[in-house]
């Protein structure tokens, strides 16, 4: 630090061009200002601080030594998360930290029982610190990666939470895993009609009662089990529509949660049947496959934690794909952002011939393909309508929020991205299983959006509408849906 203070001073430099002065720079204050501003700077503290109560040694320090003077500790516990010096620039984005720990007191307790480790008397209270780890640091983790996004070494806490979460599972819990991947198409459809019967129990019975029935239920099992909300879509009459035109112009693969539940309430059309009405509308001619059933990114796995699972649903989509794109030849759209970002960001699972396969393949987002391809070949007009936009996490960490912005912009009249917008905390069915996590996820960006009373709501991922539609006590649908209404031969502008 002294060498590095010579260098900058020589050059009449900034010590500290990044923000104010801390303990590491207190040191060198003086030479940087000289002793006349430095005499006043004491003075000035000694007038306001006479006892040395506020911030001591930030700033001003009697010790010359104070910047190699009771270091913090950071011991090397995890690969994953060894660069973290706990800033804490990953903690506004976090969606856990009003419920409970952020990345940087996730890593910090990491390294605490690492250091409680080498003192045999303190193992209890190590034991508790593990203990309550399970719930506040891994189970609550959305795993959501937006902490890299504002980490200065871009640090994932989430990768981390993932792999103590598959260090966690009995190797029986990922037998069983492999083997839903294995008849994912049976679980397809015993998940359609668990969404049926969750309906059909809820307009009998209630929601109360079915949130009897689950607290019951997990504790019978001892664990927790998803809750029901009724911002759940109903199921389609048909999981998509197949189509197969002589001369596609390009491959529309629904994601599994699509063709499971895929018709939000009020809505006429599911996502798949908007998507392929807008085609129609388009003159777009997109082939849309009858063998869909089972096809699954594997993201549901792999946030659990189920990582060979995981690797081999995508494997099993990734040849699918290959085979409906024509090796690559047609575009594959895909309409859920998470599932788009877990396609393209998970080539690590694959082996040497999935990857090339993949990399020879444009994979790309409904709303990206509504905006380079629909909109100019359909009869847009905007709606007289407030719209609120939520984009995904994914769609932020993949650059499609100017893009989801810009479709909306060519549809309603007033779009509003929220100034505190912020991961929903849903992650899949994370937002079930913790509920808590979604209300501390949405706080803030739910009482946004209520204040501004739009017409409508849209975002680009079916469970993140689910959290949202429940945080905001509005619907939330696929901005596909403005889309199609936009479009309608009969719509009168503004």
């Amino acid at each position: 630090m002294g060498a590095l203070a010579d260098v900058v001073l020589a050059y009449d430099g900034s010590l500290k061009a990044e923000h104010g002065t801390g303990r590491n720079v207190a040191p060198f204050v003086e030479a940087e200002w000289g002793e006349p501003a430095y005499a006043i700077m004491r003075e000035l503290k000694a007038l306001l601080d006479p006892d040395g109560i506020l911030n001591p040694g930030v700033i001003l320090d009697d010790d010359p030594r104070a910047h190699v003077t009771n270091l913090k500790a950071l011991p090397p516990v995890d690969a994953e998360v060894d660069r973290c010096i706990e800033c804490g620039f990953c903690e506004p984005d976090c969606p856990s930290r009003r419920v409970t720990l952020t990345p940087r007191q996730r890593i910090v307790v990491r390294r605490e029982v690492a250091r409680l480790a080498k003192e045999p008397e303190q193992q209890a209270r190590r034991d508790a610190l593990i203990a309550d780890y399970a719930y506040e640091g891994i189970e609550s983790c959305a795993a959501d990666g937006m902490c890299a996004t504002a980490c200065p070494v871009s640090i994932d806490t989430g990768v981390l939470m993932k792999r103590l979460r598959h260090e966690s599972h009995a190797s029986g819990a990922n037998s069983l895993a492999l083997w839903l991947a294995d008849h994912s198409s049976a679980l397809e459809h015993v998940m359609r009609l668990s969404v049926r019967l969750g309906h059909v129990v809820e307009a009998t019975l209630g929601q109360g009662t079915l949130d009897a029935l689950g607290k019951v239920a997990s504790s019978l099992l001892g664990k927790r089990l998803p809750s029901w909300t009724s911002t759940i879509p109903r199921v389609a009459n048909h999981a998509s529509p197949s189509r197969e035109p002589d001369a596609p112009e390009c491959v529309y693969v629904p994601s599994c949660l699509s063709r499971i539940m895929g018709l939000p309430q009020g809505k006429e059309r599911s996502l798949p049947e908007t998507f392929v009405t807008l085609c129609d509308r388009a003159g777009v001619a997109v082939r849309v496959p009858s063998d869909l059933a089972g096809n699954c990114c594997g993201l549901p796995f792999g946030s659990k934690g189920f990582t060979e699972a995981h690797a081999a649903m995508l494997e099993r989509l990734v040849d699918a794909m290959w085979r409906y794109s024509e090796e690559g030849r047609l575009d594959v759209v895909i309409d859920a952002t998470s599932c788009l970002y877990a396609i393209t960001t998970s080539s690590s699972l694959l082996d040497e011939e999935h990857r090339d396969r993949l990399s020879r393949m444009r994979v790309v987002d409904s709303v990206v393909f509504a905006r380079d391809v629909l909109v100019k070949r359909l009869p847009m007009r905007r709606l007289d309508r407030s719209v609120a936009l939520h984009p995904t996490c994914s769609a932020r960490k993949l650059g499609l929020a100017p893009a989801m912005k810009e479709v909306a912009d060519l549809s309603a009249t007033e779009t509003h991205v929220p100034i505190d917008l912020g991961c929903c905390g849903m992650a899949g069915d994370r937002g079930l299983l913790l509920p808590e996590l979604t209300a501390a996820a949405t706080y803030a960006e739910q009482k946004e959006v209520r204040s501004l009373a739009c017409d409508a709501h849209y975002s680009s991922n079916l469970t993140c509408e689910i959290g949202l539609s429940q945080a905001v006590g509005e619907p939330y649908v696929s901005l596909l849906y403005l889309v199609e209404e936009a479009s309608r031969p009969d719509v009168t502008p503004r």
